[in-house]
């Protein structure tokens, strides 16, 4: 069974228990609210974009899914080209919300894992871990073990919160977020009389391969304790609170179970990696599989290639900070891999990726769709880092000249600088008879990646997240706010929930946010500014000033500007006391800024033929990487590999002129299936 059969084959099995087939979110983080994870840079698990359905915000379509979702997870650059660790894979997962727990999950892994017509594997090869208190999880696994005729006390193996709890050390100081107790599914990977009987040294010595990780979520843990300041969040001594309801998220990776059920030794040889590493030896002239060296230098390219093309198809591209700055240093590791390993001349990165179109193209349509701006992405950046490894030279040349020498500071900067390895520096010191000190080296980098993976957040999945301060809200507040602003800018409606705002140190600014049952608010969303207005009511009035969205409520930013009769001239305090009575959750007319609106509306219609005349003029590689629609101004961005010409400036300016002197209609298609919307020619970037 390969990779495709193995993905078909999981969503089967899933489907059969009632799951419903739920489609793979974004490599950027956003959850099923629409809501970007600020915490994150990258989608690295299947349960990110469900987090709102685990804490009972938001309601799930079905009340159990099953998806295959793809992720990036990069902590670990360097351990990539090893037989399983990988920047990019993919997740096969089955979630409950309140559906089932702990017993179904248990048992359909197992029936998964070893039953006919499933994938048939030998119990004798699996093991399995489960948290050291979980007590429910080891008697559910123990009559499995004893049905094959093995002992439970040699296949189950109890370990503590950094390895079996979900995220690693959350009953301690992890990071905020949903969590609980897990069990892990181990493969050996060789020959039971290779084996020790030790779990954890024959874990440490890969000889248990973990494919498959069942979380039993039933916790919120808060990470922080109690704070005096700031009683409004409502924090625990002990920081944990329980779920509105016992949920299961899991876990399974696609390639290392389809290296298992390959009988192969590395992911790299599965039918996800095999023509991108056909490609590789092919552009190299080298052959895999005979020099381990070459092979490593063949794996880490092809993982590389398949992350660098499925970012750029997600909207993500190069650039010197964040996500864009991960890219960056995947595709330029690629190239240095590629040119001082293998000694392939010229550039070589963009012409491997019909191979990862070949190798991933039929589930994910997405690597064909936006193939030429992947195609032209991948080669520019490629030219310019080339240009960059030749100023690194000259560099090393200065330090060289300026202090007769060149310590382990100095290759870090050129290491962080120029993307050169310190092998390729000591191998130009070696040359002038210069020695370096490595540990000095070592030093500088450590403090970089400290830095690095502060910045990431706490972990590829979870991350501290901004909570939503709620004073008052109305009994009966519905889960997500409609917006009805398509076709009216006034609508009458209700107050639904009001919470004052606060500053960054949590004090109060004297302003309010609230959210109404409907509302003809635009929110900030897609480039485009969030919505002023007007909310008012018949003993007061709000001011508008913002729109935003989050967690699935549309908030307005807003300023008390005619006050109910009995807290005229009170202060902010005794107005802010005054919130819980529902003196506010009263019938409202909202009025949002029509002029405001129109020149809005016009600027975003401007970005879109700004858009397909960029693709005319200059190539359909042209696509859409960030925004921002005004009133009165609007910024496009892009990428190309060079400025542009004055003429073709001349020539963008005028077709985008003449389709406004044109004055066609414009009409909004909401709620289209994305099959239809793709049939029609519906660009999707993101």
């Amino acid at each position: 069974m390969n990779a495709r059969e193995l993905r078909k084959k999981y969503t089967e099995f899933f489907e059969s228990k009632g799951h419903m087939l739920h489609a793979s979110a974004p490599l950027v983080p956003i959850d099923v609210t629409g809501k970007l994870d600020q915490s994150l840079l990258f989608t690295g698990a299947g349960m990110v974009q469900f987090k709102p359905y685990f804490r009972g915000i938001a309601f799930p379509p079905h009340p159990s899914l099953v998806t295959s979702q793809k992720c990036v997870r990069a902590k670990d650059i360097e351990e990539v080209g090893n037989p399983a660790h990988l920047t990019f894979f993919e997740m096969l997962g089955n979630f409950s919300f309140g559906d089932y727990f702990k017993a179904s999950a248990i048992d359909y892994a197992w029936e998964f894992l070893t039953g006919e017509g499933w994938l048939g594997l030998d119990p004798k090869s699996l093991c399995v871990t489960v948290f050291e208190e979980d007590d429910d999880a080891y008697a559910l696994w123990e009559p499995k073990w004893i049905a094959v005729g093995l002992d439970p006390g040699e296949r189950i193996v109890r370990l503590g919160e950094d390895s079996n709890y979900w995220p690693a050390g959350a009953l301690s100081a992890g990071p905020p977020g949903p969590c609980g107790p897990c069990s892990e599914i181990f493969f050996r990977t060789v020959p039971e009389s290779e084996m020790t009987g030790d779990y954890v040294a024959d874990e440490k010595a890969d000889k248990w391969l973990e494919i498959w990780n069942l979380v039993f979520m039933q916790f919120e843990w808060r990470g922080v304790v109690s704070d005096p300041e700031r009683p409004h969040l409502g924090y625990t001594k002990q920081g944990m609170d329980p779920l509105p309801q016992q949920n299961i998220d899991t876990g399974m990776g696609l390639e290392r179970t389809a290296r298992v059920l390959g009988g192969f030794g590395t992911v790299y040889d599965t039918d996800v990696f095999s023509p991108i590493i056909r490609a590789i030896s092919s552009r190299a002239s080298k052959e895999y599989g005979v020099d381990e060296e070459l092979d490593r230098a063949m794996r880490v390219i092809a993982d590389h290639i398949r992350t660098a093309s499925f970012c750029i198809a997600d909207g993500i591209l190069p650039s010197n900070n964040g996500r864009g700055y991960v890219l960056r240093r995947l595709i330029r590791r690629s190239i240095l891999k590629g040119t001082r390993t293998l000694e392939i001349e010229g550039a070589f990165l963009s012409g491997l990726f019909p191979a990862v179109v070949e190798a991933l193209g039929d589930p994910y349509i997405e690597l064909s769709e936006r193939g030429e701006a992947i195609r032209v992405t991948l080669a520019q950046e490629e030219a310019a880092f080339l240009k960059t490894i030749r100023q690194g030279h000259d560099r090393f040349d200065d330090i060289m000249q300026e202090k007769g020498t060149i310590d382990g500071r100095d290759a870090f900067f050129l290491y962080d600088t120029f993307g050169f390895p310190f092998e390729v520096t000591q191998e130009l010191a070696d040359e002038k008879g210069v020695t370096i000190d490595e540990e000095e080296y070592r030093t500088a980098l450590k403090g970089a990646q400290d830095k690095s993976r502060k910045a990431h957040g706490a972990g590829d999945v979870f991350g501290g997240e901004s909570e939503a301060i709620i004073l008052a809200v109305a009994p009966d507040a519905p889960l997500h706010s409609a917006f009805v602003g398509y076709d009216r800018i006034r609508h009458a409606t209700r107050l639904t929930q009001i919470s004052p705002r606060f500053d960054k140190n949590q004090k109060t600014t004297g302003d309010f946010q609230v959210c109404l049952e409907e509302t003809p608010f635009y929110a900030e969303s897609g480039g485009q500014v969030g919505d002023t207005g007007v909310i008012e009511a018949e003993e007061f009035a709000f001011g508008i000033n913002n729109t935003w969205k989050e967690l699935g409520q549309i908030w307005h930013d807003c300023e008390l500007v005619r006050f109910p009769r009995e807290l005229v001239g009170v202060s902010d305090q005794e107005i802010g006391a005054a919130l819980q009575s529902g003196t506010f959750f009263a019938p409202v007319l909202a009025t949002a800024d029509a002029q405001r609106r129109l020149d809005i509306m016009r600027n975003h219609t401007a970005t879109h033929l700004l858009h397909a005349a960029l693709r005319n003029v200059l190539g359909t590689h042209v696509t859409q990487a960030g925004s921002l629609v005004a009133p009165d101004r609007l910024r496009f961005d892009f990428t190309h590999g060079k400025g542009m010409t004055d003429e073709e400036l001349a020539s963008v300016e005028n077709e985008v002129n003449e389709r406004i002197a044109a004055a066609s209609g414009v009409r909004v298609h909401q709620d289209v299936p994305i099959d239809e919307a793709r049939k029609v020619g519906a660009m999707m970037l993101f």
